[in-house]
């Protein structure tokens, strides 16, 4: 089964960069823009994994990371920030930005299993 992975991220660039990077790597992708996007969208009770930013409008990536763990608890999430990973203890992995093919492929290896 291809793995589906979620990804929030306010910025239309860098979210078509890492869609274009998940996508490579044979994953489907739900791309979405907000918080609040990913909360309402139908299709998050399917995602295998989630990658969110920190910064986002509205409501922001941890206070999303929050509201996934209640209702998805068993959800992996990575982070892609510009922070270090000794800024993200409750998280599975990290993605530091700017990010690259071989990041996204570690960062999902660490969540998914399997070499990176």
């Amino acid at each position: 089964m291809t793995p589906r992975v979620l990804i929030v991220d306010d910025e239309p660039d860098e979210l078509a960069l890492i869609t274009r990077h998940v996508r490579r790597l044979g994953h489907d992708v739900v791309a979405v823009k907000s918080a609040e996007e990913a909360l309402a969208s139908p299709e998050l009770d399917s995602v295998d994994v989630a990658i969110v930013d920190l910064r986002l409008p509205g409501m922001g990536g941890w206070e999303l990371i929050d509201v996934l763990r209640v209702r998805r608890p068993e959800l992996p999430v990575v982070v892609t920030s510009v922070l270090d990973a000794d800024d993200y203890p409750h998280v599975e992995a990290w993605l530091p930005k700017p990010f690259s093919g071989d990041g996204v492929q570690a960062a999902l290896a660490r969540v998914l299993g399997g070499a990176p």
